[in-house]
């Protein structure tokens, strides 16, 4: 399901959540409109993970959120929302932290 769309250096660039996401999103109540605004806050660097194939944490201490996403064809597709920014991750999964 498309949660936002905007242009990165001329593309067109997508966030996408998908259905276990956006299960996790309404059981953990999280807004849809607050996932996308932390994924759009990488700005370029969403375009330095476009096509790697890797798994990528953006954790928002702020907001005590964790948000997984695979960045594909200029599409964010976030894979799951947990509630807690101290979580696990796994091995080949690149971090980003925003405040």
């Amino acid at each position: 399901m498309l949660l936002s769309e905007f242009m990165l250096n001329g593309k067109c660039f997508r966030v996408e959540g998908t259905t276990h996401a956006l299960e996790r999103m309404k059981e953990r109540e999280v807004d849809e409109e607050l996932v996308a605004a932390i994924v759009l806050s990488l700005d370029h660097k969403l375009l330095e993970y476009n096509n790697t194939g890797e798994e990528v944490a953006i954790i928002d201490q702020e907001h005590n959120l964790a948000i997984i996403i695979e960045v594909r064809e200029f599409k964010a597709v976030v894979i799951t929302v947990i509630n807690k920014a101290n979580i696990h991750i796994k091995d080949g999964t690149k971090l980003e932290e925003i405040a």
